[in-house]
């Protein structure tokens, strides 16, 4: 069995790229290890998978693919990022003591409020993907905010009028929350997960267009 696929296509026409599997699969491992350390401050989480993601995009349409490509991708990223990230982390702040609370039996209405909170936190994290994956690169200052606010306005319409898309990325969003329930350690292939599938489905819907 051949592991070359061809499901990609070239940026300049409608001649398919072969994909190694191998490859993407380590490419992939790569760039999320990246965007996991890089994500650590929290509020670079928006600049960290914006990078992640376009690195996977470069790599599946045959363009620059290299390490050093996703940081230089980082660093313009994260200006104009910043208010995004403060939000994001405050964000899973409240996400992770309400699920808390909730596993406890400590906040009244756990029932309702944990499907809940889930169901709200997987939303975001489809439009934070989605803005993440239209985000793209400017000359920085004021230009690096209006990006950023641009992306978000994308990435909210791209959400709803995309539902097939939406619906691969909350499937990437369930499979990782099985794989790190199933094994704790397996946390550090969710970034790698997402990236892959956010490029995917940004990628698949370009080739449609």
């Amino acid at each position: 069995m051949s592991i070359m696929d061809t499901t990609t296509q070239g940026p300049n026409g409608p001649e398919p790229l072969p994909v190694n599997r191998f490859a993407l699969f380590s490419e992939t491992l790569l760039a999320g290890l990246l965007v996991l350390v890089l994500s650590l401050p929290l509020v670079s989480i928006p600049a960290a998978y914006a990078a992640g993601i376009a690195h996977l995009e470069r790599h599946l349409t045959g363009r620059d693919d290299s390490v050093r490509g996703l940081v230089a991708t980082f660093r313009q990223a994260l200006p104009g990022s910043w208010k995004l990230g403060g939000i994001t982390a405050a964000a899973i702040a409240v996400v992770v003591v309400n699920l808390l609370l909730a596993i406890t039996g400590q906040l009244p209405g756990s029932t309702v409020i944990f499907p809940a909170t889930l169901v709200l936190a997987g939303a975001a994290m489809v439009v934070l993907l989605r803005s993440a994956a239209a985000w793209h690169a400017n000359d920085g200052g004021a230009a690096a905010t209006a990006a950023w606010r641009q992306a978000l306005a994308a990435g909210k319409a791209d959400s709803a009028g995309d539902w097939s898309g939406s619906l691969l990325l909350v499937a990437a969003l369930f499979m990782v929350v099985v794989f790190v329930w199933m094994l704790p350690a397996l946390f550090v292939v969710v970034p790698g997960t997402l990236v892959l599938a956010a490029a995917s489905v940004t990628v698949r819907a370009a080739s449609r267009a």
